[in-house]
């Protein structure tokens, strides 16, 4: 099932069959003035200009002298929290007031404990943007060795493709002559195409021996790419060639650094931005893409784990998306795009507690329905801005959450969404069950990489 407004959050269900909900309103709005502006971010997605302060050690509590300075355009002053996701146990963040407009450097501070060595990722959000910048985490401190890499002769292992994620047989080994036992730790950051190779460990001999660096990422670009080793005496370079795929059609893609805004009933003050990742988690067995969730005033969250297989768009997460009591994990089907208008499907039947207002509570089982009302349809969209745009290509798939009250299944609410090839979710309509239009959402703007 996949929908940017969440039932619980954004649009309550107007009413359910076994007791009358009332809608809520999304987006509380603080009073004091948030300001206005954006990242300075490269092509490639990464954080222009980032400069990361300390050394980090696993298992080491991190200080104030842990940080990094990111580079940051003020459109207009005031307040200001930029924060980045928790990777590995830690994070940086900064919050203050800006009373100045202009590109400004803003030093976010490191909190928590690195858990374990390599090279993290990290994604710095501000309202509404957001980059990327590599964190080496080190090898307990107790003597750095010393010794001289090569690349001569250096192959990467594994294939890179444009779009698959790097998995563990994606990997480089290097030639190094030690003259001094100790810990090591060599990188090829910032990265290159998406790709960062790196790696740590301890010499326990000295003279010639190879390392094994690790990659990580998701390649963003055919064609030969160099990679600059860091680490030790001196530097080399290795190239990796990646190549494309046949292009597939995708109507929900899932590629980091892709990211859609949408507004909500034609208020431009009422929007939501949504993005991948790098990023990947697996979840019984399966790996899944990883889309974040920025409203401009709440906290930063997860929106959800998305995977496809062939025609099938999964998604993972609370089947209720909130409404019950506590959450009922799984995963789903909430689109297909292979299927003739008119076909259906259904998600699994889950059971749970919903607690009314009054605090009475009902237990209820339900399910999602989803039928395909077009197929290579089209729809227009006009957000906020009054510029129509009209969308091909699109496949629009009802998707209704149903009771079962006795033996039979009755509606409680439903969305419609209209999903665009190469392009993903353009508009999608919340409609009670009576069928009465409750609210829309528009996507206003959106980038596919």
């Amino acid at each position: 099932m996949k929908t940017f407004f969440r039932l619980s959050g954004l649009m309550i269900l107007s009413s359910f069959i076994f007791l009358a909900c009332q809608k809520e309103t999304s987006f509380e709005k603080g009073n004091s003035r948030a300001s206005v502006g954006s990242l300075s971010v490269d092509t490639s997605g990464n954080c222009l200009g980032a400069v990361i302060g300390g050394t980090y050690y696993k298992d080491s509590t991190l200080t104030a002298a842990h940080y990094v300075d990111v580079s940051v355009k003020v459109d207009t002053v005031g307040a200001y929290t930029i924060i980045t996701d928790t990777v590995n146990g830690y994070y940086f963040k900064a919050s203050g007031t800006f009373t100045a407009t202009g590109t400004q450097v803003i030093r976010l501070t490191a909190g928590g404990k690195p858990l374990s060595t390599g090279t993290d990722i990290f994604t710095v959000i501000y309202n509404f943007s957001f980059c990327q910048f590599p964190v080496t985490v080190n090898a307990p401190a107790g003597g750095s060795s010393a010794f001289t890499v090569t690349c001569t002769g250096a192959t990467p292992a594994g294939t890179y493709t444009v779009g698959t994620a790097l998995t563990s047989g994606n990997t480089i080994t290097l030639s190094v002559n030690v003259t001094a036992i100790g810990t090591w730790s060599v990188t090829t950051a910032p990265a290159v195409n998406g790709i960062i190779f790196a790696g740590t460990g301890t010499f326990t001999n000295t003279g010639t021996q190879t390392i094994q660096l690790n990659a990580s990422g998701t390649p963003t670009a055919a064609g030969v790419h160099t990679f600059t080793v860091t680490g030790g005496t001196g530097t080399c370079t290795f190239q990796v060639t990646t190549t494309s795929v046949p292009a597939v059609p995708d109507y929900f893609p899932r590629t980091a650094f892709s990211n859609w805004s949408y507004d909500y009933d034609g208020d431009p003050d009422d929007s939501v931005l949504i993005y991948v990742i790098q990023p990947t988690v697996l979840k019984n067995g399966n790996t899944y893409n990883v889309f974040m969730y920025n409203d401009g005033y709440s906290p930063i969250d997860t929106f959800g784990y998305y995977r496809r297989s062939g025609p099938d768009y999964f998604e993972w997460g609370d089947l209720s998306y909130g409404l019950l009591d506590d959450p009922v994990r799984g995963e789903f089907i909430f689109l297909k795009d292979n299927q003739t208008v008119n076909a259906t499907w259904n998600s699994q039947q889950f059971t749970g507690d919903y607690t009314d207002g009054m605090g009475n509570t009902f237990a209820v089982t339900l399910r999602w329905k989803m039928t395909i009302l077009q197929q290579n349809g089209s729809v227009s969209v006009t957000p906020a801005s009054g510029i129509t745009t009209n969308y091909t290509n699109v496949i629009e798939v009802k998707q209704e959450l149903e009771q079962l009250v006795g033996t039979a299944w009755s509606s409680v609410g439903y969305f419609r969404n209209y999903y665009s090839r190469d392009k993903g979710l353009m508009k999608q309509d919340f409609y009670n069950n009576t069928g009465g239009l409750e609210s829309e959402g528009s996507v206003k703007r959106f980038v596919v990489y």
